[in-house]
């Protein structure tokens, strides 16, 4: 795209729309994960709109609705965390990506229970199963997930410029996709910025193979890495490697995904669908189900009733896109800042305006090896990826890429002068990798460590929140709503789970035939 759309109305950039999925681990007093039940005060998660768990029963996660204001997005993820923590009695949300204190069996990690309805038992199923494939403890980091959209207006002009007769379906799809694309191949550079997890408490890393160094008594860090969470140790699956994902279209997309959903595994048959009759995992497929896929991005359109999330990509083509490799920011208390919002702005607009030519495999082994050097080495001053002028220093293509974002700094500060200052707060990390997050998180936990100095900000926040004074209706009703529709489930049902399992999944079936 040779000019910004933006240029030509600036109005639009008042129609991003986005949305925040965070998730925080439930933490006693003394810094070790939660044992408690998710607390009744909140409701019932598995029909709450805003507050559910994630994989554990104490991985607490907050959605916000979708907005056209980044301070009402804020704003409304605030009172989320201000009702959760005056529900909790001495506890504190975990502000730190990286988990607590996890206790020394595997086991001892609790699955999220969502009750005795057969999609209740569906979800506590597929959670039970994620622990057998990749243990509990992977499964207690926590992240934040961010979904990101333009209007209609925006795509209406697009197609005006482009003189492009396809439909809006067809247009926004095929420009999401060119965005996923880019952001493949610079999905590093918000790793850089924003990773936020060098270091670790020791016992997360009890019986697992690691080259991470010793950090005093207690922790372990990597010393030029930016994020732990997206590394090895982290949301990563040597299994999955083996899917090959398409980034090119939709369709390709959806087949390959809908192949790995349907293809058995031998590792996986090996831990067996059920033992002593009970079951194991929902399936002994690579992909239990498609949201198994551990994607740093996603094309999304919300499912239906009775759809998959990737039914209603392929009824209804791509709406939003959801970036999921966001570290937790410890220093905000709902997990992340206004002026990062702002720049992913910027920069996911530019992901989409910049020419994206599709991707081979070996193009994406490339991008793969970049994105984990940047996560394991990303502060090193002489670390080099590959670019398609060969071996380059990463200081230097951080320049490049930031030089063709400060078009839209530049531009969009017409408009709202936040975006000059989000842009110079991340300019200044790469003049000197000791302004990153990574690095400031080191130095905020220097001498009393990981743990001792995470408590510590929990608390904080903890005492904050517990003061906010707010309207309280919309979560009041939320809470009893929640529990009336998981009882109303619970009535309506009439198969017995293994007779639900087979029509779940006889239903979600998509047609690869199709073109």
């Amino acid at each position: 795209m040779k000019e910004s759309l933006f240029k030509q109305d600036l109005s639009l950039i008042a129609e991003i729309r986005e949305g925040i999925e965070r998730e925080s681990l439930r933490t006693d007093l003394q810094g070790k994960m939660s044992r408690k039940r998710h607390p009744i005060c909140l409701g019932e998660k598995l029909t709450h709109p805003f507050i559910t768990t994630d994989y554990s029963e104490n991985l607490l996660e907050f959605i916000t609705g979708v907005h056209s204001s980044t301070d009402s997005l804020l704003d409304e993820l605030t009172r989320i965390h201000a009702y959760t923590h005056q529900c909790m009695d001495e506890e504190i949300m975990w502000p730190s990506s990286m988990p607590s204190i996890l206790p020394e069996k595997d086991d001892d990690i609790p699955l999220a229970y969502f009750g005795e309805s057969n999609i209740g038992k569906l979800k506590t199923l597929y959670r039970k199963g994620l622990g057998n494939r990749y243990g509990r403890a992977m499964q207690s980091i926590s992240g934040l997930h961010y979904n990101f959209s333009l209007s209609d207006n925006f795509w209406n002009l697009l197609k005006e410029n482009f003189n492009d007769e396809r439909n809006l379906e067809e247009i926004k799809s095929d420009y999401y996709f060119r965005l996923i694309r880019n952001f493949q191949r610079y999905k590093w550079v918000l790793i850089y910025l924003f990773g936020a997890t060098p270091v670790v408490h020791k016992s997360f890393l009890h019986n697992r193979e690691h080259k991470l160094e010793p950090l005093g008594n207690d922790d372990f860090y990597s010393p030029f890495g930016m994020s732990l969470r997206m590394g090895g140790l982290g949301y990563t699956s040597s299994a999955q490697d083996g899917i090959h994902l398409c980034y090119n279209h939709v369709k390709t997309y959806i087949k390959t995904l809908e192949k790995a959903r349907r293809t058995s595994f031998d590792v996986y048959e090996k831990i067996g669908l059920k033992r002593d009759g009970e079951f194991q995992q929902l399936n002994t497929h690579l992909l239990q189900i498609d949201n198994e896929f551990y994607s740093t991005i996603r094309p999304k359109n919300i499912a239906k009733s009775r759809e998959s999330a990737l039914m209603a990509l392929n009824n209804r083509g791509v709406e939003y896109v959801e970036v999921r490799l966001l570290d937790i920011d410890p220093f905000s208390p709902v997990g992340i800042s206004k002026e990062t919002i702002y720049f992913l702005h910027m920069f996911l607009i530019w992901c989409l305006e910049s020419d994206s030519p599709e991707l081979s495999s070996t193009d994406l082994d490339r991008l793969k090896d970049n994105f984990v050097k940047v996560v394991t080495e990303g502060r090193n001053p002489e670390l080099k990826i590959v670019t398609d002028k060969g071996d380059e220093k990463l200081n230097d293509v951080l320049k490049s890429i930031f030089k063709d974002i400060k078009n839209y700094a530049d531009h969009f500060s017409d408009w709202d002068s936040f975006y000059q200052t989000a842009f110079d707060k991340q300019v200044i990390k790469i003049e000197d990798p000791d302004n990153t997050l990574a690095s400031k998180v080191l130095a905020f936990q220097k001498g009393r460590g990981f743990q001792q100095k995470n408590l510590e900000l929990g608390k904080e926040y903890h005492h904050q929140m517990r003061k906010m004074n707010f309207d309280k209706t919309l979560f009041d009703e939320a809470k009893s709503e929640s529990i009336i529709a998981e009882k109303k489930l619970r009535d309506c049902e009439k198969l017995n789970f293994n007779d639900f399992l087979v029509e779940y999944f006889e239903n979600i079936k998509i047609d690869m035939s199709k073109e």
